[in-house]
């Protein structure tokens, strides 16, 4: 579980023109670095990276040549580069709260801040399992659903018309063009255009009857799946008598935690939870290239009626607030700008008002737990019991509050 302290980011220009090749050629390359012990470490990882990817582009190798600012959904082969907001180790005698650095603990927790602003849990060797509504339905409704859980346009994007509707426009303009040759040859089109608005109410009419079942059909669907993940968990412990997991329900899908035992994320057993519960696969992508398994632990803040009422910002400000825009440490400290220290005021000021509305939300449901006949033993692992604890409560999961 690799999330750095610190971040830096480094550019130079080079020219491959040497005393062997004539042929001038620039190129500036840009890489970021980080590190656990320093922002000069940091920068001096970004410039060894900045030099390897020099001699890779001087031996003909296509390189990317400015590193973007990814976030996590769209990492690759880059560290989770999110604020760390604390830091917790579990051990078979309780909770331990501080800096891991150099201690052992069973079980090591790092909280973020995400990109939107929520708290995320980053956990090494807990298995949480991520499954999405759009994951399952494809497996439950296979002929209703492609592999994106799309069934229809209209169902999944409501800014694009349904099919009935394309054919009622096209109706409407075939119906102007006969009106107007009409007119033009002098003849009475008004029984045309009162056959033509009769028609147009019909079929508007259906494509809205059509598409009010297809959400309907939708939502129903939905609502069936929590049965179906119930079934697949119970199926599992079934034949697996020494395996037990907790159920959660969030907004968009469900949250999986095996309870029985530690497991770190590159484990052969942990593939195949991940096949059997359907997890998102842009998730287990992740959590096999970052070592680690992840949890948003508040409220996503679009879905949170504060920013509806326009009482907190959409968007949190300052999303790269650590990066610095100069080449050396020297510089950034002394070359921070009016408008820079403006946008960390707001992110500060965004932060209080976030995380005190998201005291009135809840991440994620409690559902069940789930055990084999072999699993008592998981009641001694007090490590994971007190991890479960702390998710539970942060995640507020037994409250009867608003899910977001």
């Amino acid at each position: 579980m690799l999330i750095p302290k610190y971040w830096a980011q480094y550019k130079q220009r080079f020219d491959s023109k040497t005393e062997f090749n004539t042929s001038s050629k620039q190129a500036t390359i840009k890489r970021y670095g980080w590190s656990d012990i320093s922002q000069e470490a940091a920068l001096v990882h970004a410039k060894e990276r900045v030099a390897d990817a020099y001699s890779r582009w001087l031996a003909g190798e296509d390189i990317v040549r400015r590193e973007r600012r990814e976030a996590y959904n769209d990492s690759n082969g880059i560290p989770i580069r999110e604020e760390i907001i604390s830091e917790h180790g579990f051990s078979e005698n309780g909770l331990t709260a501080g800096n891991l650095e150099n201690r052992s603990f069973d079980i090591q927790l790092i909280v973020t801040r995400n990109t939107y602003g929520a708290q995320v849990a980053n956990v090494n060797n807990i298995a949480i399992i991520d499954v999405d509504h759009d994951d399952l339905l494809p497996q439950k409704f296979p002929d209703s659903y492609d592999k994106q859980g799309f069934m229809g346009v209209s169902i999944i994007d409501k800014s694009q018309p349904s099919t009935m509707k394309v054919k009622v426009w096209s109706f409407i303009l075939i119906f102007i063009l006969i009106a107007s040759s009409i007119a033009w040859l002098g003849l009475s089109w008004l029984w045309l255009l009162a056959v033509m608005a009769g028609v147009t109410a019909y079929l508007w009419q259906q494509a809205s009857k059509r598409d009010k079942a297809r959400t309907q059909k939708y939502s129903d669907d939905i609502a069936s799946l929590l049965p179906f993940i119930t079934d697949l968990i119970k199926k599992r412990v079934a034949s697996h008598s020494k395996e037990s997991f907790r159920l959660y329900e969030t907004p968009a899908g469900f949250r999986i935690i095996a309870t029985h035992d530690t497991i770190v994320p590159s484990a052969d057993l942990v593939a195949q939870w991940f096949e059997c519960f359907h997890a998102d696969a842009n998730y287990v992508r992740l959590c096999q290239e970052q070592q680690c398994f992840r949890a948003r632990l508040t409220a996503k803040p679009w879905r949170m009626s504060e920013v509806e009422n326009n009482n907190l910002a959409k968007d949190i400000p300052a999303k790269d607030f650590w990066f610095a825009e100069d080449n050396t440490v020297e510089e950034t400290a002394t070359q921070q700008s009016k408008e820079l220290a403006l946008d960390r005021e707001s992110r500060k000021q965004w932060i209080a008002y976030y995380d005190e509305y998201a005291k009135h939300y809840r991440a994620c449901r409690y559902v069940e737990t789930f055990s084999g006949l072999d699993a008592g033993h998981q009641l001694e692992h007090q490590a994971i019991q007190a991890f479960i604890d702390w998710h539970d409560s942060t995640c507020q999961a037994n409250k009867e509050l608003e899910m977001a």
